[in-house]
């Protein structure tokens, strides 16, 4: 991606991947505007944090107004803020659990690739990425939750990719394999080299090599490439 100033909105930033991400496209000079339920847990001179839960419609639509209001446009999104609660089997998942995926990992995603692509429909151009995880392609006991939610992500960008293809606008999908963000770590060491296993590069990724990805979706010059999925760490 260039070094000139991009504005980008990164959900999920308090933490994890999307924090990662946060630091290092603010960076590289570029106007993060970040959200999380909680407060921001680090600072940067091109860095906007605001607290909501992407799950509500309404906050959703009211925080991209006010991004557009404050930057005049969007250049990339990075929708990454989702959870991942537990590894149990369906036959004793409840169904609060159900909600929490569906609410945060899907609808949030949604309502957030839906207020983004307003305002990019009347730029003419934009850059949209979501993040899914390769536990799509794995089929891992415990992930029915998860997983499915993931590949519903998929599903609506790759639509949405041929929705917005006329103006310019593009749509892909990072899938990163094991990052041992704060989630992973409390699945405890052997669930993670059990999933180390599973992949065919047996090591963890780093934030910066999910960065590298998402600016290659992002770059100018990958203006001809959309409704793509790139797996990290896994021959699919």
């Amino acid at each position: 991606m260039e070094s000139t100033n991009r504005v980008m909105v990164i959900t999920g930033t308090s933490k994890g991947i999307g924090r990662g991400m946060a630091e290092y496209y603010c960076a590289k000079g570029h106007t993060v505007f970040g959200c999380s339920r909680g407060p921001a847990t680090f600072e940067a001179e091109t860095y906007h944090h605001h607290q909501l839960d992407i799950g509500d419609e309404k906050m959703v639509r009211e925080w991209i107004r006010s991004i557009k209001k404050t930057a005049q446009r969007i250049d990339v999104l990075v929708c990454n803020a989702g959870v991942v609660e537990s590894t149990l089997q369906m036959t004793v998942t409840p169904g609060n659990l159900v909600d929490l995926y569906l609410r945060t990992n899907f609808a949030g995603t949604y309502f957030v690739c839906r207020e983004v692509a307003k305002v990019m429909l009347l730029q003419r151009a934009g850059r949209i990425i979501t993040i899914s995880s390769i536990m799509t392609r794995l089929h891992e006991p415990g992930t029915s939750l998860y997983s499915a939610t993931k590949s519903a992500i998929v599903e609506m960008t790759k639509v949405l990719a041929r929705e917005l293809a006329p103006l310019g606008i593009t749509c892909n999908v990072v899938a990163p394999s094991l990052i041992l963000t704060e989630a992973a770590k409390s699945f405890g060491e052997e669930w993670q080299k059990h999933m180390l296993e599973k992949q065919t590069l047996k090591r963890e990724i780093t934030v910066d090599e999910i960065c590298n990805v998402v600016s290659f979706f992002a770059s100018p010059e990958s203006g001809c490439i959309t409704g793509e999925v790139i797996h990290m760490g896994l021959v699919s």
